[in-house]
């Protein structure tokens, strides 16, 4: 969900001579008017999702505000009718106010969607619960004010590389937030953790710790992965030199909505570990590199073959992009040996970038079962959501530099863009 759908703009007075104390008499009037639909409001914004109750309240602060300041101008008692005009006009200076109090520009933005956003699902129930108490025509009217408004802040919500992308049934979704690998190892760290273990000064677990961790899930380079990625997550909460259990571990391996936002950020910190390990110019930050080209590709349903990663090392088969990825080797050395030590360092990198994928999978956050390097479908999201952070983690300067350094990412791949 957006960080903008958390946040309130300021309350604003209509800029209208309106008295402020007959402002405040039908401000009074407009909450008590909307407090009465509350509970319906709720049931059909949340669709029966508990956890979605709670952001559906807040979006009815939204509605009182707008509503108080459209109807100054009316007579009589505030409606469930909105008038077209009044809203055309009322809108782009209360969205104005809402842009000042953000703390930037980006978040500006993002709050102004919120906003029309939440008025366009307030029209919407007027509409479907058969509310609406204007015309037809004015329904529309408001309606086309709001889409024009939408439009130009680029849409409610971004587009995304997984529009279109095939959805998870409600028995996949609630399967992987309560039972995939990496949520089951997570649980089992928590049940290892008890009421809580000193940690190092980083919060990171000691040799011994590790050890005894690496036990419960299978391996200490899981173990320490899952454990950054719980810290992250805060599933796990450091106090000090002590670990002990999070607020995430209320909901992590539950299948209602917050289970399922729990496991899907849990899992989203361990992809963005993977793809972060390591710095450039050396096996593991190569490695994170092309392991973001190949999920990349994964989310965006075009998978690279799993034959296409192991023969990175062959003799012809990496690729005209090779010299890319061997960027910041020993090209001396390589040059002396004839360029053995190119296929050498292909063959080391194809070895780790096999061994994460097999990692990836082994936590139920990638498949190959195919022969192909995808992301099971409930996954999607997670997986998205862990290369965006390595985006915005690597790259300054808003999202057309997060796309160049993807392209760049991938061109620097020794992989070939897979067959349409």
């Amino acid at each position: 969900m957006p960080k903008s759908r958390t946040r309130k703009p300021k309350n604003t007075r209509p800029r209208t001579a309106t008295s402020p104390g007959e402002y405040e008499r039908r401000r009074r009037t407009v909450d008590l008017m909307i407090d009465g639909l509350t509970p319906d409001y709720i049931a059909w914004a949340s669709r029966g999702e508990d956890d979605l109750s709670a952001f559906a309240t807040g979006q009815l602060l939204v509605v009182k505000m707008f509503v108080t300041i459209v109807s100054s101008l009316g007579r009589g008692a505030p409606s469930l009718r909105l008038d077209p005009d009044h809203v055309a006009g009322f809108l782009p200076p209360f969205l104005e106010d809402v842009a000042a109090a953000a703390a930037n520009d980006d978040d500006a933005v993002d709050d102004q969607r919120y906003v029309v956003g939440t008025l366009v699902d307030w029209l919407s129930f007027l509409e479907e619960t058969g509310r609406w108490e204007g015309t037809q025509e004015e329904l529309e009217a408001v309606a086309e004010v709001l889409d024009s408004e939408a439009e130009s802040l680029g849409g409610i919500v971004d587009s995304s590389p997984l529009d279109g992308a095939p959805e998870p049934t409600e028995e996949e979704a609630a399967e992987f937030a309560a039972h995939a690998p990496f949520v089951r190892h997570a649980l089992a760290l928590l049940e290892w953790l008890g009421e809580g273990r000193e940690v190092m000064p980083d919060g990171g677990l000691d040799a011994d710790a590790l050890a005894s961790a690496g036990a419960v899930v299978g391996s200490q380079e899981r173990a320490r992965r899952l454990w950054e990625a719980m810290v992250n997550a805060e599933v796990v909460e450091l106090d000090g030199s002590v670990a002990r259990a999070g607020e995430g571990r209320v909901d992590l391996g539950g299948t209602d909505g917050l289970g399922r936002l729990e496991a899907q950020f849990l899992g989203t910190e361990i992809v963005a570990a993977a793809c972060t390990d390591g710095t450039p110019g050396t096996l593991e930050g190569e490695t994170a590199a092309v392991l973001t080209a190949v999920l990349n590709a994964a989310v965006r349903q075009e998978p690279f073959t799993l034959e296409d990663v192991a023969s990175l090392g062959d003799t012809g088969g990496a690729g005209a992009d090779d010299e890319a990825v061997a960027d910041g080797a020993d090209t001396a050395a390589a040059a002396d040996a004839g360029g053995s030590g190119l296929e050498e360092e292909l063959k080391g990198l194809a070895e780790q970038l096999l061994a994460e994928i097999r990692e990836l999978e082994a936590l139920g956050l990638v498949d190959t079962s195919d022969g192909m390097v995808a992301v099971p479908v409930a996954a999607l999201d997670t997986v998205f959501e862990g290369i965006r952070d390595y985006d915005d983690e690597d790259v300054e300067g808003g999202e057309a530099d997060a796309d160049a350094s993807r392209e760049d990412r991938e061109e620097a791949s020794v992989l070939e863009e897979p067959e349409a």
